[in-house]
């Protein structure tokens, strides 16, 4: 069973109900702001390298699963 995801908007709404800004969690996450901003704006998809990886921090992704062959 995969952890539900959330939407870009519903992510959104958790920085506006948090007060918390998006560029403060990118940096504390390692992330470059804009990458964060193109997920949540919907300008990328997070297919992959760092967009891939911020959109399973943000929870827009599932985690890949790790039994999965690597091909």
């Amino acid at each position: 069973m995969t952890p539900a995801t959330r939407t870009p908007e519903e992510a959104l709404n958790w920085f506006r109900r948090t007060g918390t800004s998006v560029a403060d969690w990118a940096a504390a996450h390692g992330f470059e702001p804009t990458v964060v901003y193109a997920l949540l704006n919907r300008r990328t998809r997070g297919h992959r390298g760092k967009a891939h990886l911020a959109a399973i921090a943000l929870g827009l992704k599932s985690p890949p699963d790790s039994s999965a062959a690597s091909a």
